[in-house]
């Protein structure tokens, strides 16, 4: 403690002197979210220091320059703290000797930390660094925020049971039948009557609440990363390989969506509606939906700065291949008379689920086997054949124009430069100067194999007859989906034969976030529709309304009284984000409540 103190002292005051003796401290400047001050003090030492860093984020990537001290002098530098540093200490900005290293090194937000050279002798040199001073409290406003999305479903589902024991208590006050009235008045997200209730238990109903909960959800979180999330880095797309909260939300929905197509096609054809106008329906949605993506740029008026690429359109795609590959070869299936009267063995099940689709499962593979030749044979000028990282930095600097690889070059040859997304993710970390679109023309491939693998749990919900073989089918899928990316990953790697990537929508990725949609929804399945535990409000509203909520939210969404100028602090920020989500979840309440169902 002693030698604490005395080094603590010496801080102090090498400090007081330090900024008559340095000009270019960074003291004077206050900081802002996630960076920290970082007091470098080179004492006996009779050259000067040099500190090389690099964020352990960039991967592969060379240490750069951060700053240089002079003997006997002290220097302040502000360091950004989303991501942990590999640090080194060189005897000159030109000699590769090292002094001393720290590898990793993470620092924290606010925090004020010393980097001390102890003492420099021809054959040991100790270094250390040292955090003085109170820390921001990083965590508390993202787990008070947790808190608070949680508090604010408690609070709507403990109205929607109050509002509907006063509605049964109402009805069974006139004699009327309060079950009935109560289901048609909550569409059957409430069910008191416990002779359903145990029917429900074995024999599925053909409903599914929980998947527009699901995609409600899933819209809640998108509109709260694209407001910005607090700030926090893991609310935010990740920089190149592996996943944060903002990757998983955009696939989801594609996974949705391939089962809503079963659903649908399934009521049209019960309809008895034409393949042909069921055919112009899939195109005119397809139109809409491309017409609604290229809406939302600001450059919509100038054709040169135009991104062709985008979520919607991205959408658009995987929805016009799978429906029309669903429409032509999903077979016209409807229950016999012996079937509604006694259950179908689990092999019949899964024969009808799995087995009859195989020439839409080949063509499936077909498109899956495209993209990896292509991904890992086709050659890219200038790049080796394979390469998929992000360029700039990575494998210190040897291919700094293959952002993407063949992805990156298919899209700069066929769409041109100017029609791509500039500002890709990776662009600040690793130093890159080529424009990437993370929904380009390659990854189109795998998102046609993530939404067929939602028609895959659609097939299965139509299928089946039981509530524990349709939960029991969605985890299988769900593992057997886990265990394609994690194995292809190597447990989620960079360095793996497919790492789990989101700009490039890589194969890996796909079967992950398709794992994690089978589970889910088998979740919210019992909880929502068989159990009706849980009603799925609010994400329920947001659900129904989805598109409509959607483009609202980035079209008239970014101004007062969505959003307000707060403070650069986390805890401003993330209150404004959750406020703007919470806004637009009451808006689909208020939509839902009078019905309003915008579809496309």
């Amino acid at each position: 403690m002693i030698v604490n103190y005395s080094i603590l002292l010496f801080m102090i005051v090498s400090y007081i002197r330090g900024k008559e003796q340095t000009a270019g401290n960074d003291l004077s400047r206050s900081l802002s979210m996630d960076e920290a001050y970082l007091i470098m003090y080179n004492r006996n030492s009779s050259e000067n220091i040099t500190l090389f860093g690099n964020k352990v984020v960039c991967e592969n990537c060379n240490l750069g320059k951060m700053s240089m001290v002079a003997p006997n002098k002290n220097r302040t530098i502000i360091i950004n703290t989303q991501y942990a540093y590999d640090l080194e200490i060189r005897s000159s900005e030109s000699n590769e000797s090292i002094l001393c290293q720290f590898k990793p090194y993470k620092f924290h937000e606010h925090g004020t930390y010393v980097l001390h050279l102890m003492y420099n002798t021809p054959l040991e040199t100790k270094c250390s660094i040292e955090q003085i001073g109170k820390l921001s409290a990083y965590a508390i406003p993202a787990i008070l925020g947790v808190l608070f999305v949680i508090l604010y479903t408690a609070v709507v589902q403990f109205w929607q049971y109050i509002d509907y024991r006063r509605i049964w208590n109402y009805f069974r006050s006139t004699g009327t039948q309060a079950q009935i009235l109560v289901e048609d008045t909550a569409q059957g997200s409430l069910n008191t009557n416990q002779s359903a209730a145990s029917n429900t238990k074995s024999r599925a109903t053909k409903r599914l609440r929980s998947l527009d909960t699901f995609r409600g959800f899933s819209l809640m979180v998108m509109i709260f990363v694209n407001y910005g999330g607090g700030g926090y880095w893991f609310f935010d797309h990740s920089t190149w390989n592996g996943l944060t909260l903002a990757d998983l939300v955009f696939p989801w929905f594609t996974w949705m969506m391939g089962v809503s197509i079963v659903l649908s096609q399934r009521s049209l054809r019960s309809k008895n509606v034409r393949k042909r106008s069921m055919l112009v329906k899939i195109c005119r949605r397809t139109l809409i939906l491309i017409l609604l993506g290229m809406s939302e740029q600001p450059h919509l008026m100038k054709f040169k700065d135009l991104r062709f690429c985008g979520v919607l359109q991205r959408l658009a795609t995987c929805y016009f291949f799978t429906a029309i590959l669903v429409l032509c070869l999903d077979k016209d299936y409807k229950l016999n008379s012996q079937d509604e009267h006694q259950e179908p063995s689990f092999r019949m099940e899964l024969n009808r689920a799995v087995f009859q689709y195989w020439l839409q499962w080949l063509l499936v593979t077909l498109v899956v086997i495209i993209w990896v030749l292509v991904t890992f044979l086709l050659q890219v000028p200038g790049c080796p054949t394979g390469y998929i990282g992000p360029g700039g930095k990575h494998d210190h600097g040897k291919y700094s124009n293959c952002t993407g690889g063949v992805a990156g070059y298919i899209d700069r040859v066929v769409l041109g430069n100017s029609h791509l997304y500039d500002e890709p993710t990776c662009k600040e970390i690793y130093s890159t100067k080529l424009p990437y679109d993370p929904e380009g023309l390659l990854g189109n491939l795998t998102g046609i194999l993530l939404c067929y693998l939602g028609v895959q749990a659609g097939h299965v919900f139509v299928h089946s007859n039981r509530v524990n073989r349709i939960c029991s089918q969605w985890l299988i899928w769900g593992i057997i989906c886990g265990c394609f990316g994690l194995g292809l990953s190597f447990g989620g790697h960079s360095d793996s034969w497919i790492p789990i990537n989101k700009n490039l929508w890589s194969l890996t990725f796909v079967f992950t976030l398709a794992s994690l949609a089978f589970v889910i929804l088998s979740v919210l399945y019992v909880l929502v529709d068989v159990r009706q535990w849980f009603t799925g409000a609010p994400f329920l509203w947001l659900g129904m309304n989805s598109i409509a909520i959607y483009m609202c939210h980035g079209l008239f969404g970014v101004s007062v009284p969505v959003q307000f100028d707060v403070s650069d602090t986390h805890a401003a920020q993330l209150a404004m984000h959750l406020y703007g989500a919470f806004f637009w979840s009451l808006v689909a309440g208020l939509m839902y409540y009078k019905k309003v169902f915008i579809a496309i």
